[in-house]
């Protein structure tokens, strides 16, 4: 998983984009609920009927966009309980990758399989927060492992800053 490693860190550092994952553990301490500012990242808001993508929403799409959220957080719940127990037993590090494969084939399904797959929204889920805080669509390389690449708001952050280099 070294090259998606690189590519996610990639669009932090060259375009600015936030985590879109929040079900994995951060060193970081998230902000208080009654806190949701909004954040700076083009790919990030607190406020889905004011998304700095609205320009890029799907047609006649519901905002918040409705996915399969709960099923998704379950699933997590299950992997996120086996990585830590691989960890904690200091098992070998094919485990993981074993894992982490598995991960990304229930993920590209469900994900793959939502009813707004592959359109502009704004899903509930993001900056490592459940609540509070979206993401523009169901998946992209800044949200899981899956091979769907960057989703259509993070592709534009990528362009916009290479264009600032071109000009």
């Amino acid at each position: 998983f070294t090259p998606y490693v690189f590519v996610h860190e990639f669009g932090h550092h060259f375009a600015g984009l936030a985590d879109e994952y929040y079900t994995s553990p951060v060193a970081y301490q998230a902000a208080a609920a009654a806190e949701r500012p909004e954040p700076w990242e083009p790919n990030a808001t607190a406020d889905p009927q004011a998304a700095k993508w609205r320009g890029l929403v799907s047609p006649g799409i519901p905002l918040p966009t409705p996915w399969p959220k709960e099923e998704f957080e379950a699933a997590q719940r299950d992997i996120q309980a086996r990585r830590r127990k691989i960890r904690e037993e200091k098992r070998p590090e094919a485990e993981m990758e074993a894992l982490f494969r598995e991960e990304r084939e229930r993920m590209s399904q469900l994900l793959g399989s939502a009813p707004y797959a592959g359109q502009v929204g704004a899903f509930e889920g993001a900056i490592y927060e459940a609540h509070g805080y979206y993401r523009p669509q169901v998946d992209c390389t800044m949200f899981t492992r899956d091979e769907v690449g960057f989703c259509a708001v993070c592709r534009r952050a990528i362009e916009r800053v290479i264009a600032l280099y071109a000009r």
